[in-house]
């Protein structure tokens, strides 16, 4: 009865809160973990926030998140390191991103209220100026733009969206759709590159 097994077994089950306490013990980790976050320079998270493990966000990107947005699990935040300045990530009221998603805020990346994306996302706000064959693509210019999505949108998971583009109120994204053009408010769009398929009534 005294195997390495029953030891770590033991061991285990001694690190964690009564199960009775867990959800308590959860809510203690993740007020924690908004905490720490929110003592970091340019960051701005209401009481509610909720960040799931493994969120990252490096230096030069300003977080600003609204009452009840939530992060899900290995969600990245990241920016081409060329770009000078600083951009900013804005979340709604009550907006979720979930897990897997990746975040480009070379430029500003502003969400609505409400809004939904999907997992394993991918938002992008640069891109690199290669139509010159005299410049090597590893040294070529890079160009960015901010992307706007807005209230009561659903994008599906493992969906692209573009530098630039802008995706208006109450509109609708379908799973493994790629955004190269602005959506209209309430269109319902799919495809690669998507296109206007419906609309919600």
């Amino acid at each position: 009865m005294n195997s390495p097994l029953l030891r770590l077994l033991a061991r285990l089950v001694l690190q964690l809160p009564d199960i009775e306490q867990i959800p308590t013990y959860q809510r203690q980790i993740v007020a924690l973990r908004r905490l720490l976050v929110s003592l970091q320079p340019n960051i701005e998270l209401s009481d509610d926030v909720v960040l799931h493990p493994r969120f990252y966000h490096p230096r030069g990107v300003r977080l600003n998140f609204a009452d009840g947005a939530e992060i899900k699990r290995d969600v990245r935040i990241g920016r081409d390191g060329e770009v000078p300045g600083e951009a900013t990530l804005s979340i709604g009221v009550g907006s979720q991103i979930l897990s897997d998603c990746h975040l480009d805020c070379s430029s500003d990346i502003t969400i609505g209220d409400g809004t939904h994306i999907g997992r394993a996302c991918s938002i992008y706000t640069h891109t690199h100026q290669t139509d010159s064959r005299e410049v090597p693509v590893l040294e070529s210019p890079v160009n960015t733009a901010p992307v706007v999505i807005g209230s009561d949108v659903m994008i599906y998971s493992d969906v692209v969206i573009l530098p630039g583009i802008t995706i208006g109120d109450g509109a609708v994204v379908a799973v493994r759709s790629v955004v190269t053009r602005d959506v209209e408010p309430y269109a319902i769009v799919a495809g690669v590159p998507a296109e206007k398929v419906g609309e919600r009534t």
